[in-house]
């Protein structure tokens, strides 16, 4: 009887809720049937080594002490794919292992999820296809990323259909993002200002903004503001807002994996019309915005019930086809099925 499939993927940081770590974790559940390893060049939070049960998961330390060099931890697991997630050159931990010597050889995939000098590889590939273009790479070389289904809450109050957490008037209206400073910009206070003046209706949740913003941002939004703790769980909020709303002055999003969890709750996304969003976001399936006055019209349409429900529907059609698990596995499959074959008679649901 033939061993089962072995992955190895190798992720800059090990937080689960930010980097490349969730990226990683949606490859896991792509290939159930698989064995998989992942290697993190940093520490791993105890969150993510919970949220990866069932894998063997390692630090670059932990490695270094164990193995006192790839080579030999390669040899043991003894991978037959080994995918790097936005790894640069002169940081991949496998740069200076001699893989022909390994056999069968491994096929490493580079998966590129923003601009950067990647690690070499077999095979390069992109998030989208506007980061392919930015990195010079054709267009079909894009993988566009699987998310899963969030979790429905388990409260009765907990949907956007029978909440109770504000008047039926009202509107929720959320922004989920990474923790992180550069996530959370101060040009954000002014924005949520002068949006929040033209929509007394909304109310207004944020997961993952850094304590120090949070009183301006409360006082931005006229006190109409919550402000809730970045966790894998937190994506179960998407079920009760009624719209996400993702805006950045600078930065532009290669994917937006919290844009498709959205779409796959029904949640209507409300983005800037800029990278990746742009592939993601179909014709009645949700807002993309150039500037505050169409944030401002895409947040007055979205009020009216039937506008709603309407877009809801088609944002999760949409993105259940598009980025579901199982259409993030075939993707990959159909990436690597010439050259690895790793096809398995699995089914994959989420």
């Amino acid at each position: 009887m033939s061993r089962s499939l072995r992955i190895l993927q190798v992720c800059n940081v090990g937080q689960i809720t930010g980097g490349t770590a969730a990226c990683a974790w949606t490859l896991t559940r792509a290939f159930p049937e698989a064995a998989h390893m992942v290697l993190f060049r940093g520490s791993i939070s105890a969150e993510t080594r919970q949220a990866f049960t069932g894998c063997t998961t390692c630090s670059l330390a932990e490695l270094s002490q164990s193995d006192r060099a790839p080579a030999g931890f390669l040899r043991r697991f003894q991978p037959d794919l080994i995918v790097l997630h936005n790894t640069p050159r002169g940081h991949s931990p496998l740069e200076k292992l001699q893989r022909s010597r390994l056999h069968p050889r491994p096929h490493v995939v580079q998966y590129l999820h923003s601009v950067i000098t990647p690690a070499e590889a077999d095979q390069t590939v992109c998030c989208s296809a506007w980061l392919a273009a930015r990195c010079r790479q054709p267009g079909d070389r894009v993988l566009l990323q699987g998310v899963p289904r969030p979790p429905v809450p388990a409260e009765k109050d907990s949907c956007r259909r029978s909440s109770s957490s504000w008047t039926p008037r009202e509107m929720v209206v959320g922004r989920l993002c990474t923790p992180t400073a550069r996530k959370w910009p101060g040009e954000l206070i002014e924005f949520y200002s002068r949006l929040a003046a033209g929509a007394p209706r909304v109310r207004w949740e944020f997961v993952g903004c850094p304590q120090e913003l949070q009183r301006s941002l409360r006082l931005a939004c006229r006190e109409r503001a919550r402000f809730l703790p970045a966790s894998p769980a937190a994506r179960s909020h998407l079920w009760r807002w009624q719209a996400m709303l993702y805006h950045h002055p600078t930065l532009t999003e290669s994917f937006g994996r919290t844009v498709a969890e959205a779409m796959r709750c029904g949640c209507i996304p409300l983005v800037d019309h800029r990278g990746g969003f742009r592939e993601q976001i179909a014709a009645g399936t949700g807002f993309l915005c150039r500037k505050l006055d169409s944030f401002a019209a895409a947040l007055d349409a979205v009020q009216s019930r039937t506008t709603q429900a309407r877009l809801s529907r088609s944002a999760q059609q949409h993105a259940d086809a598009r980025f579901s698990i199982a259409a993030f596995r075939r993707r990959l499959l159909a990436l690597l099925q010439s050259r690895t074959g790793t096809e398995k008679p699995t089914t994959v649901s989420d």
